[in-house]
C-alpha cells in the first residue's frame, strides 16, 4: 500500500465564492420535483362485496402549469386478483392546470362463504413530469363478505375414508375433499390445511377449493393467525429432520430452523416451540428468537400473553413477557389447560384443580377427566363413560350428556369445541342448545398440534 505526506494538491486560480458553493449544494441535494401527486381524502375504505366499482380521486398539488403522470396498480393482500376484484393497472396523466384524476375498480360478488375481511391495496407509483409522492401513496380497501354464512366460524372434519368436510351453523355440512388426511388445521378466516402424508401439505379455502403447498410430509402444523383478524393465515409446519418452516401466501416458504420441534403451541401470534434438548423458545413474526429456558417443559399451554409450563417433578410454571418465570405449584398434573390468566390442572386421582394469580388454587371436582379444553370462558370435560360436562365461574358444573363419550374435538381456528359420541355421532353446542350435528363418527377435526 502506497502511502502519502502532506497536504493533497489542488488546483490554484479560482477562489470559491459562496454563489457557486450554494450552487453546488443545490445541484448535490436539490430536486426537480415541483408537484405532489397522493389520494384524496377517503381513498381507504371498507365496502361490501356487492359494492361494485370502486372510484378513487389522485390529486396533484404545487406547480401544476406542466403535464404530470403517475402509475396505479392494485396489490393482493387477503383479497385474491381476479377473485375478490378485478385486477387494474393504468397511467394517470395530468393536463397542464389539471388538479385530479379518478379512475375504478371493479369488485367481485361472488356469492361465495369466504373470510368476513379481505384486504387489497391500491398503490400510486413511478410519477413523472416533475411530479413525486407524497403521504398517501396507498389506498387500502377492506372487502366484507355479505354471505350470511361468512360470520359464522367454519370447522374442519376429518371422516377418514369418507373425505374433509366442513362445518357451519348456516350451510351446514360440505365435503372438501375424497382424501383421508392424516391431519387437518382449521383458521378463523375460513381456510384448511390437510397433511395428506406422503400426498404431501395442501391448502383449502372456497374461493381456490384444493391447492398443494408441499410434497414433504409435516410432522405437526399449526395456525399462528387465529383470532378474527384481517391478517393472512401464517402457517408454521415441522418437517421432522427438514426443520421448521413458515408459510403464507404473501412470502411462501422460509425456513425458521433446522432443529426438528417436539411441540408448538400458539397464543395468537407468538409461539411457543419445545426442542427438546435445544431448550423452550418464543417467535413471533414481529419478534426476535428468545430462549425461555434451556429445559424443555412436559407440556405446555398458552392465552393471551401467559404461557403456562408442566416441568413434572419440578412443578408447575408461568412466563409472561412482562413478569417473566414464576412458580404456580409443586404438583405433577396429568394435563393442563389454560385461557387467559386461569390455569386447570388435571392431577388424576387427586382431581380437578383451577389456579389464577389473584385466588391461588381451588379444587373443582374430585373426578379424574379423561380430557379437557377451555374456550370462550367455559371448561369443557370428558369423564368418558360418565359423559360430556361443562364448568364455568358463574354456574358451575353441568351435564351435556350422560352418555359415553369418546373424546372432545377442538376446532381452534373456529374457537369451538364438539364432542365425538362414537356410534351416536358427532355433538355441538348451537343456538338451541346441545344437539347432533352429524349421526357419522369423526375421526379428528382442525387442531392446532
Amino acid at each position: 500500500m502506497m502511502i502519502s505526506h502532506g497536504r493533497s494538491s489542488r488546483s490554484r486560480g479560482r477562489r470559491p465564492v459562496l454563489e457557486s458553493l450554494e450552487g453546488r449544494r443545490l445541484m448535490a441535494g436539490g430536486s426537480d420535483i415541483v408537484s405532489l401527486i397522493e389520494f384524496g381524502t377517503n381513498s381507504s375504505r371498507s365496502v361490501s362485496e356487492a359494492a361494485g366499482r370502486q372510484t378513487f380521486t389522485v390529486t396533484r398539488t404545487g406547480d401544476l402549469s406542466g403535464l404530470a403522470t403517475v402509475k396505479v396498480r392494485t396489490v393482493a393482500g387477503t383479497a385474491l386478483e381476479g377473485y375478490d376484484y378485478v385486477t387494474f393497472q393504468t397511467t394517470l396523466t395530468f393536463a397542464p392546470g389539471q388538479s385530479t384524476a379518478t379512475f375504478g375498480v371493479d369488485l367481485v360478488d361472488d356469492k361465495v362463504s369466504e373470510s368476513p375481511y379481505k384486504l387489497f391495496n391500491v398503490i400510486l407509483f413511478d410519477p413523472a413530469g416533475g411530479a413525486g409522492l407524497a403521504a398517501a401513496s396507498t389506498a387500502g380497501v377492506f372487502i366484507m363478505d355479505d354471505e350470511p354464512a361468512s360470520t359464522q366460524p367454519l370447522s374442519f372434519f376429518d371422516y377418514g375414508a369418507y373425505g374433509v368436510w366442513t362445518y357451519d351453523a348456516i350451510e351446514g355440512f360440505r365435503k372438501i375433499g375424497a382424501a383421508d388426511p392424516q391431519a387437518v388445521v382449521g383458521s378463523s378466516n375460513r381456510s384448511g390445511y390437510l397433511d395428506l402424508g406422503a400426498g404431501g401439505l395442501w391448502a383449502w379455502d372456497a374461493l381456490r377449493g384444493v391447492r398443494k403447498l408441499s410434497d414433504a410430509d409435516p410432522q405437526q402444523m399449526v395456525v399462528v393467525n387465529n383470532d378474527w383478524t384481517r391478517a393472512e393465515d401464517v402457517l408454521l409446519v415441522d418437517y421432522g429432520a427438514g426443520g421448521l418452516w413458515r408459510y403464507s401466501d404473501s412470502r411462501g416458504w422460509l425456513q425458521l430452523s433446522d432443529v426438528d420441534p417436539r411441540a408448538i403451541t400458539v397464543d395468537r401470534q407468538t409461539v411457543f416451540i419445545d426442542f427438546g434438548y435445544g431448550g423452550l423458545w418464543r417467535w413471533g413474526d414481529a419478534l426476535p428468537w428468545l430462549k425461555l429456558n434451556d429445559v424443555a417443559p412436559e407440556g405446555m399451554t398458552a392465552d393471551v400473553g401467559v404461557l403456562f409450563l408442566d416441568y413434572g417433578s419440578s412443578g408447575l410454571w408461568s412466563w409472561s413477557t412482562a413478569q417473566g418465570w414464576a412458580k404456580v405449584g409443586d404438583g405433577d398434573p396429568q394435563a393442563i389447560a389454560s385461557e387467559g390468566d386461569v390455569l386447570y390442572a388435571d392431577y388424576g386421582a387427586a382431581g380437578l384443580w383451577s389456579w389464577t394469580d389473584a385466588a391461588g388454587w381451588a379444587r373443582l371436582n374430585a373426578a379424574d377427566p379423561r380430557s379437557m379444553l377451555s374456550v370462550g370462558g367455559v371448561l369443557y370435560l370428558d369423564f368418558a363413560a360418565f359423559g360430556a360436562w361443562t364448568w364455568t365461574a358463574a354456574a358451575g358444573f353441568h351435564q351435556e350428556t350422560g352418555a359415553a363419550v369418546d373424546g372432545l374435538l377442538d376446532s381452534p381456528g373456529a374457537g369451538r369445541v364438539f364432542v365425538d359420541q362414537g356410534a351416536g355421532g358427532l355433538w355441538g353446542w348451537t343456538a338451541t342448545g346441545y344437539k347432533r350435528l352429524n349421526v357419522a363418527d369423526p375421526d379428528s377435526t382442525g387442531r392446532t398440534a
